[in-house]
């Protein structure tokens, strides 16, 4: 198993240094390295030249200056030796009469390499073709601050040898800016995590933008990005920096300090997940080996030792955390419903439409009937007969729910029918009208002018609390990919977002559950048939770490301790993650051939959402190591 379940904590420092003072400012990285380290951090990123500033200027063709910053990364090295972390430190080299603006990777005492920027900036506020010239790519070897054999150049990655998905690379502030960074080619090359040492001054618009494009470099390149800009030591009158220290991984940022702050930042990163994110893309042609790349690795050895997460853990992984990003994901799923909806009513020639509640929850009910609304607000021809079915059985055992579902009906304008068998058909014959008929099954089935929306949602479906009593090809999933929790976050949206006060407090009634008319939130298909299912958050969280992470149980629980913590016990969770194994495994047959159903998120559980498994698949590893996990809680 890998270490800490494969998390990484990586630390960024701006320390407030002095203009060519290379040894007060080797003291100041030695204390945020310490500072990192005795945080838990394993990979600690400086800024570019910080061991003589940015703004050293002239003073860097000075000998004094370079050679006593090579003293000064020496002491730094002698001074960290004792520590088991891979720190970057900027710093001017000069090497065969040329100045290079450099990394130094260093860890136990050893400098593994050094780093030379690929793009000197000389435009703007930025004059470094003044005094440095753009590094090689090739590498060769050379001495530097009394080690001999150092590696030097720009393709090098530094990989861990008991944490293989842990690689390091490294770019220096420009690089990041061209039209062709070298991220790009270090993570071909197989690095994970990627540090960028910069000197990149402030502004307002720049702040932004610099935030937006490291997060997008680590979205696109799978990656987490450390970033770290020089220290409020290297401001001037004119030009100030403020220590901008972004920490992402895969396009979501884990951390950030302030601008002006104490320049200090340190998150988990996960480098298993983005590995697997990698194995998963077959357009991301990452090399066998950095070899082939050719690109240099050097192997260090390091432990990861286990520890509380230095990380946020949603308990709600399908729902953005954005608070603006949720309203436009949530308005957006009813549109992609609805024209969902409106292409397969099309390609079937339906024109009768009818919404089954039989085996639906009263959110998906109304998520549906939502749905079927702005299919009916678009420009397409309508559907002549169109009905919110609503079963006998269901009726006769839930009616405070279908008083819901038929006021919320009359409200978005939605005739209502009765679902009955054949036999009960004939019966309430006299009673059908043309306002509220009541529906032959086997007349539905037999009949392909009907199209039946089912709303049964994704957590349904994975954990087989779900049937499908007509023809899968005459039904049409509309909930089918999205998450039990997601729902009522929709419904409340829509509410929000509405100017119907009669239609907002409905759905008020539904999503509520402070409100005097909710409902409590069962299926028709009892929960009890399996006693030890949790809660639908926690099944939720359960179904994003197998279905979208690929987690094994035991990082998956671990992540669930870390977001359920204070809510629910260990056991507690272990018994519903062993109970959404068994379930999850013992339904994929109902998921084989799943009605067609509008694709809504990043993930879903048939073949045409990129899923496949095997109705035969065994769930034995995952319930050996569930068991593993209860036995080892019971201790």
């Amino acid at each position: 198993m890998i270490m800490n379940n494969g998390f990484v904590p990586v630390a960024t420092a701006s320390p407030r240094t002095r203009v060519a003072d290379p040894m007060a400012n080797a003291e100041l990285c030695c204390d945020a390295i310490v500072r990192a380290a005795n945080a838990g951090a394993k990979v600690v990123a400086l800024p570019e030249v910080v061991l003589t500033s940015y703004i050293a200027d002239d003073m860097l063709y000075h000998d004094i200056v370079l050679d006593t910053a090579e003293e000064a990364l020496a002491h730094l090295v002698a001074e960290t030796a004792k520590l088991d972390v891979v720190f970057s430190v900027g710093l001017p080299l000069c090497v065969n009469g040329k100045i290079y603006n450099t990394l130094a990777i260093c860890h136990a005492g050893e400098i593994m390499g050094v780093i030379p920027k690929t793009y000197i900036p000389t435009y703007g506020v930025d004059f470094e073709g003044r005094w440095f010239s753009s590094g090689p790519a090739d590498v060769t070897y050379i001495t530097v601050a009394g080690q001999e054999h150092v590696p030097f150049g720009s393709h090098q990655v530094f990989r861990c040898r008991q944490m293989p998905q842990l690689c390091l690379g490294y770019e220096i502030c420009e690089d990041i800016w061209s039209p062709d960074p070298p991220s790009i080619h270090l993570a071909l090359a197989g690095a994970t995590i990627i540090c960028n040492g910069s000197a990149s001054n402030a502004s307002l618009e720049k702040d932004l933008y610099r935030r937006s494009l490291i997060s997008g470099q680590s979205a696109r390149l799978l990656c987490c990005y450390a970033y770290c800009s020089s220290g409020q030591g290297d401001s001037t009158g004119d030009v100030t920096v403020g220590g901008q220290e972004i920490i992402a991984e895969n396009g979501s940022i884990l951390a950030q300090a302030e601008p002006f702050g104490d320049g200090f930042a340190i998150a988990d990163v996960d480098v298993e997940s983005l590995w697997g994110a990698r194995r998963g893309m077959s357009s991301f042609h990452v090399e066998p080996t950095p070899q082939y790349a050719d690109y240099h690795e050097t192997m260090f050895d390091m432990t990861i030792p286990d520890h509380p997460l230095m990380r946020p853990v949603s308990k709600q992984p399908f729902i953005p955390a954005d608070e603006k990003m949720r309203a436009d994901c949530c308005s957006l799923a009813v549109t992609m419903q609805a024209h969902g909806l409106a292409a397969r009513v099309g390609a079937q020639n339906a024109d009768h439409l009818v919404i089954d509640t039989t085996n639906s929850s009263v959110t998906n009910t109304a998520l549906a009937m939502l749905a079927v609304a702005r299919f009916y607000d678009l420009e397409r021809p309508a559907v002549p007969d169109m009905y919110v079915a609503i079963s006998q059985d269901v009726q006769n055992g839930q009616s405070a729910n279908v008083k819901l579902i038929e006021q919320l009906a009359d409200a978005l304008g939605l005739p209502l029918a009765t679902l009955a068998s054949a036999q009960a058909a004939q019966q309430d014959t006299a009673q059908s009208s043309p306002e509220h008929p009541v529906l032959d099954i086997q007349e539905l089935i037999g009949d392909t002018s009907w199209l039946i929306v089912n709303p049964s949602d994704m957590t349904q479906l994975a954990l087989g609390l779900v049937q499908f009593p007509f023809d899968l090809g005459r039904q049409y999933g509309i909930n089918s990919q999205i998450a039990r929790t997601f729902v009522p976050v929709i419904l409340r949206q829509y509410a929000q977002e509405c100017a119907d006060g009669n239609l907002q407090t409905l759905l008020g009634a539904i999503c509520d559950a402070d409100n005097e008319l909710h409902i409590p939130e069962h299926d028709t298909v009892s929960m009890s048939e399996s006693a030890e299912l949790g809660p639908a958050i926690v099944e939720d969280f359960y179904l994003d770490g197998f279905l979208r992470a690929q987690y094994r149980p035991a990082k998956t629980f671990a992540l669930a301790k870390q977001a359920f913590a204070g809510e629910y016990g260990e056991h507690e969770l272990l018994v519903w993650m062993k109970a959404f194994y068994e379930r999850f495994f013992g339904s994929q047959f109902l998921r084989h051939s799943l009605p067609d159903g509008p694709r809504i998120g990043s993930a879903g559980l048939d073949l045409r959402d990129g899923f496949m498994m095997p109705t035969y698949a065994q769930s034995t590893l995952w319930m050996n190591e569930v068991d593993a996990l209860l036995n080892a809680a019971a201790k």
